[in-house]
């Protein structure tokens, strides 16, 4: 496949994943790998849902106490419908009990600040 319909499939798929557009070019080696990687290939591979896919991804990312990317991928997930609050908070009650209560109290407290935001319309 043309590295031009790669970066657009990655686009896209970064698009529904995220939310948000990516940028249309990548300016460094690592947002080219997350684009034409991550996106355009990892998150269309047959074998896996969307809904699959953000539960794996949201494990990793609290795993390794990654908080950008933690919130990142909650809203995301939220915003999509793909996941409700209420099976993130049992989501943080099960992460606890296999990584620890002090990941997913980093957790908790991101999503806490994030179902208050998006209460309060911000």
């Amino acid at each position: 496949m043309a590295d031009t319909e790669r970066g657009q499939r990655g686009r896209d798929t970064f698009k529904q994943v995220l939310g948000f557009d990516a940028q249309p070019d990548p300016t460094t080696p690592l947002t080219q790998a997350a684009q034409n990687f991550i996106f355009a290939e990892v998150w269309n591979r047959p074998g896996l849902d969307r809904r699959s896919r953000r539960w794996i991804t949201l494990s990793a990312v609290t795993a390794a106490g990654a908080t950008t990317a933690m919130r990142t991928y909650a809203k995301a997930a939220l915003d999509s419908g793909d996941i409700t609050l209420p099976e993130l908070r049992e989501f943080i009650l099960q992460f606890a009990v296999f990584q620890g209560f002090p990941k997913a109290v980093e957790f908790e407290l991101m999503l806490n600040k994030l179902e208050a935001e998006r209460s309060s319309g911000s």
